[in-house]
């Protein structure tokens, strides 16, 4: 069993802390919350409906403290980019390995979590489940086999999110060999040579979708998955709590599910 903590509250971090708490080969010491809000101080097991757990919501700004009063071996990370960003240091300091399944960083975010990486192990997973990765490995499966073939990505997902999903990114960038890849497509314009092209769909209160769509003139093949629980982040989050458990430096899921 290792000791565990979890950075983010909101929708998905509530289902993957459920998913902690019954999971026998973990064990939930501290959750953190970066706003003050009504869950913060309250009982973790309370909010989720489920009997005591001994552990209660606390403030990032207390995330030195907390982390140092209950020694977590791997803290997994679900809030957005601004409370990682903010805690770095804070987190490499106390010397807790580090799971990433937050998204929307940039190159100089990114850089300065590989060069933290140096001090401390952290999984780069902000595609934590594992039908995403087999979906992005199926993906170039067909790529390789079928280069001349068009692709368009299609992301669905609930109508409050913003922006493009970086999971869509992530599997364009994967299925890249020289083409440019581009966000939409002006009305009035053509599918040009050699582009792989994502669409986004806002739609009631799906919680993920992506399907890739590999065609030429006379035959289209379909690859999709869908989340149909945000169980499965907790799922995902778990594997690689345990894989980067004792580790030093820079890794990603691919390294995750490849051992």
């Amino acid at each position: 069993m290792i000791k565990v903590g979890l950075l983010g509250f909101g929708k998905t971090g509530r289902e993957v802390a459920r998913e902690l708490l019954i999971e026998e080969s973990v064990h939930l010491v501290c959750v953190f919350k970066y706003h003050d809000t009504y869950v913060a101080g309250k009982e973790v097991g309370h909010l989720l409906g489920m009997d005591s757990t001994g552990v209660k919501v606390s403030l990032c700004s207390d995330l030195k403290q907390v982390l140092m009063e209950t020694e977590p071996d791997v803290l997994i990370d679900f809030a957005a980019k601004r409370s990682l960003m903010n805690y770095l240091d804070t987190i490499a300091e106390c010397e807790v390995n580090l799971v990433i399944c937050s998204t929307g960083y940039n190159d100089t975010q990114i850089n300065r979590i590989k060069e933290k990486s140096k001090d401390f192990g952290i999984a780069w997973c902000p595609n934590i489940t594992d039908g995403i990765n087999m979906l992005s490995k199926l993906g170039r499966i067909v790529k390789e086999s079928w280069p001349e073939a068009d692709i368009s990505i299609i992301e669905t997902h609930h109508s409050m999110k913003k922006g493009i999903s970086g999971t869509a990114m992530k599997l364009a960038e994967n299925l890249r060999d020289s083409e440019d890849i581009k966000i939409g497509r002006a009305i009035d314009s053509a599918r040009i040579e050699n582009e792989i092209i994502l669409h986004k769909v806002r739609l009631g209160g799906v919680i993920g979708r992506h399907e890739i769509i590999f065609g030429n003139p006379y035959q289209t093949i379909t690859l999709t998955h869908n989340t149909i629980s945000r169980r499965a982040f907790g799922r995902g989050a778990i594997r690689a709590a345990h894989w980067i458990d004792g580790k030093k430096g820079f890794y990603t899921m691919d390294n995750v599910i490849s051992t």
